[in-house]
């Protein structure tokens, strides 16, 4: 609740009777034989004693095995949490006896919509579209995500922007993705080469060019199909709707087809830029 005595003494650190333990750097059947042998005493302040295991898949076979019996049996004032990225790893003999919660990511949209809100209750100004952008990176994690907001607020110097955004998570500028959508649906191979030169020359990753730019025609797929999906206050709405003038249906999707094979050879390429060009032209 954040406002009982035990709460506000978890948050200040100094509440006996809730312990965290890293699994990863305590994986030993010393490190669990020292926690299960204290499980056994009474709680001094709460109602509890609980005991939170942190990534509990990287705890060696006996540490697992010593565990068996106190959570076959756990003592009434006794509760453990075993969080872990891995279930797969964890015995299936410890899973038996443990309630199973699983925990999903975000969406990107979720996501930027809570940052935003959090930018609203601190009064500080912020742009929608590198709210999006944060929200992608962070891929569902709330908490990376709200690390990467530090990080662009002191870019920005008290505001979140997205030229800053862009520049700090690496993502590519939205001209140059539009003009080599253009250039593509026009037929104009020399307008493709300076865009794909101007990149190489701003060492822009042409990995992440190629999952924006698919990105991109994924939208415009979506304005095409269901216009109302794309909100008519979105900052690339009229962008958006003059490209998807440009390009048939089916030609967004063989771009997009093109677009995913040419990430999937760019490991394989001479080098990032030859494989970047050599999808540009087979567009």
């Amino acid at each position: 609740c954040g406002e009982c005595q035990a709460c506000r003494d978890i948050d200040a650190g100094r509440f006996v009777d809730l312990l965290e333990i890293d699994a990863a750097s305590n994986t030993g059947i010393d490190n669990i034989r020292e926690v299960l042998e204290n499980a056994q005493y009474a709680p001094t302040a709460g109602k509890y004693k609980v005991y939170i295991i942190d990534e509990v898949h990287m705890l060696s076979k006996s540490a697992f095995n010593a565990m068996l019996k106190t959570l076959e049996e756990p003592p009434e004032h006794v509760k453990f949490i075993l969080a872990t990225t891995d279930p797969h790893k964890v015995p299936v003999t410890v899973l038996s006896r443990c309630l199973q919660f699983v925990l999903r990511n975000m969406t990107a949209q979720q996501v930027s919509q809570h940052l935003a809100h959090v930018l609203n209750s601190e009064h500080i100004a912020h742009e929608p579209a590198a709210l999006a952008l944060i929200g992608r990176a962070a891929a569902g994690s709330m908490r990376d995500a709200l690390s990467l907001l530090d990080q662009a607020i002191a870019m920005g110097s008290g505001s979140v922007n997205e030229a800053d955004v862009r520049q700090m998570i690496g993502a590519v500028d939205q001209r140059y993705l539009y003009a080599l959508l253009q250039a593509a649906a026009a037929q104009d191979g020399a307008a493709l080469l300076a865009t794909a030169q101007e990149m190489a020359g701003r060492a822009i990753g042409f990995d992440s060019a190629l999952s924006e730019l698919a990105l991109l025609l994924q939208k415009l797929a979506l304005f095409k199909t269901v216009p109302a999906a794309i909100p008519a206050d979105d900052p690339e709405y009229s962008t958006l709707q003059q490209l998807t003038k440009q390009l048939g249906d089916e030609q967004i999707q063989l771009y997009y087809q093109c677009l995913i094979h040419g990430k999937q050879d760019l490991p394989l390429a001479p080098d990032e830029y030859a494989g970047f060009v050599m999808t540009l032209l087979r567009l």
